[in-house]
C-alpha cells in the first residue's frame, strides 16, 4: 500500500478520477479553508495522525455511516483496519 496515496479516512486517492485529472490534490495536498475540512483531516491533524486507523476510536460515529456509503468506502475502511492491526 502507498501510504502517500492514502487518504485519512482510508480511501484510495491513486484510484480516484479526480486526483488522476488533477481536479482534486487530496485531502493531504489541499489547502483547506477553515471550517471546509472533512472530519478525518481536522481530527487527524489534531490528534497527530496519519490515518484515522491509527486512533484508538476507530471507527468514530462520525465514521461508521461514511464507511457504509459505498464500496470504495468499505474498502477504506478495510484498508483502516487492517492499519489497526499493525500498530
Amino acid at each position: 500500500m502507498d501510504k502517500e496515496k492514502i487518504a485519512y479516512c482510508g480511501v484510495d486517492c491513486s484510484v480516484c478520477p479526480d486526483l488522476l485529472e488533477g481536479r482534486c490534490l487530496g485531502c493531504r495536498g489541499t489547502v483547506w479553508e477553515a471550517g471546509d475540512e472533512c472530519h478525518p483531516v481536522v481530527c487527524c491533524r489534531e490528534k497527530g495522525l496519519s490515518f484515522c486507523g491509527q486512533c484508538d476510536v476507530f471507527p468514530c460515529e462520525q465514521m461508521v455511516g461514511f464507511y457504509k456509503e459505498s464500496e470504495s468506502h468499505r474498502q477504506a475502511y478495510l484498508r483502516m483496519c487492517s492499519l489497526k492491526k499493525e500498530r
